[in-house]
């Protein structure tokens, strides 16, 4: 736990974060070096109470939140495959004194409706995002320790072991009316190799929308709110997608494929939509390469992706138009977080992910224009 002795804040002096890293005996040397990874928190390692069970991740991470100490006025709780980026501690405490009621992600991967978020509040200069789709991302999130301490007492694992631990953290909060907040950038990496309970083929490489790198400015304390509706590319089937919003509730309502449709009742036809792709095809060599090595369809549906982003972003347009490095690195890992199950060649072929890059960019600007 985080002795405040050792910082000079007063604001500071009041937060005392707490860790605990929740593993499966299978996994508790992997476990053990992320927790000796982080001497500043001085984590416990929390295994499945009952490894010999169906693998779930709820179990575990009830047993995870239920090991917040006394004196904890926060507990972070993280899984054994997260990657801590360097300055994590600084940064959360950070975030943790700016917003001591607020429950933090600390990542989120690059094909979500979250990601989606992520790229907006980058673009717009804002530290946190709202977490928009049915799930909170928890490789690694933070409550505060009353919180937690009702989140152990409110949802049991009896009878819901096919239900996730992200799924229910997102149920129990929704029920308190306490959505997430997904820190931007995001603090954590997910190794995205290995899975307990049987993701890592299905779901493909989870990596992060934007990895806080050494350098970059300290995090916006600036929270950004999620719309009715968020544009992602579905990793499922490669095809523009919304998470859509219930506004006065304040949660994750549905999501649907009527990218196309939305665009066109927002005023960007679809015809100006499909020229405009058309034409960078036609002229454009990355172009003409990924028309080859994607097929027209699941082009059309990126570009269509990242029109839709700027179009739709919830920021100034000032904002859009000459994107920061860190914005920039966040636009580009919308593709290989929308394609990484359908055109794995995403994750090792640089080529193709430059090729990429300039497609995302190139419908950016055209949504930044159309907006």
């Amino acid at each position: 736990m985080i002795d405040p002795s050792t910082r000079s804040a007063e604001a500071t002096s009041s937060v005392r974060i707490s860790c605990a890293v929740m593993s499966h005996p299978d996994r508790a040397e992997a476990a053990r070096r992320l927790a000796d990874s982080l001497p500043e928190l001085s984590p416990a390692v929390v295994t499945d109470p009952s490894p010999e069970g169906p693998p779930t991740t709820l179990r575990t991470s009830l047993a995870a939140w239920a090991a917040a100490p006394e004196g904890a006025t926060h507990h972070l709780v993280l899984q054994d495959d997260a990657e801590p980026c360097p300055g994590m501690v600084e940064a959360l405490t950070r975030m943790v004194t700016a917003h001591p009621e607020r429950v933090l992600s600390l990542f989120c991967e690059w094909g979500s409706g979250t990601a989606t978020m992520a790229r907006w509040a980058a673009l717009g200069g804002y530290g946190l995002a709202e977490c928009a789709d049915r799930y909170v991302p928890t490789v690694g999130i933070l409550m505060p320790t009353p919180l937690a301490r009702r989140l152990v007492a409110s949802v049991s694992p009896e009878g819901r072991e096919e239900e996730p631990d992200d799924e229910a953290t997102a149920r129990f909060l929704e029920g308190v009316g306490r959505p997430a907040l997904v820190t931007v950038p995001n603090l954590i990496e997910h190794d995205g190799d290995l899975s307990l309970v049987g993701n890592a083929h299905r779901m493909g490489v989870r990596r992060s929308v934007l990895l806080r790198e050494k350098g970059d400015p300290a995090p916006s304390p600036r929270v950004l709110r999620a719309p009715a509706r968020v544009p992602f590319m579905s990793w499922r089937r490669a095809r523009a997608s919304i998470v859509r919003r219930d506004i006065d509730r304040g949660v994750y309502d549905r999501h649907d494929g009527l990218v196309r449709a939305e665009a066109e009742r927002s005023g960007t036809s679809r015809r100006s939509v499909v020229e405009a792709l058309d034409l960078w095809l036609d002229t454009a060599e990355a172009g003409r390469r990924l028309e080859g090595a994607l097929g027209y369809g699941t082009t059309y549906e990126l570009w269509l992706t990242a029109a839709v982003t700027a179009l739709w972003a919830p920021i100034p347009t000032a904002d859009l138009r000459s994107p920061t490095p860190a914005a920039r690195r966040a636009l580009r890992t919308l593709a290989p977080g929308g394609l990484r199950t359908v055109v794995p060649e995403v994750l090792t072929d640089a080529g193709l992910r430059a090729d990429l890059d300039a497609l995302v960019g190139a419908a950016h600007d055209f949504g930044v224009a159309h907006r």
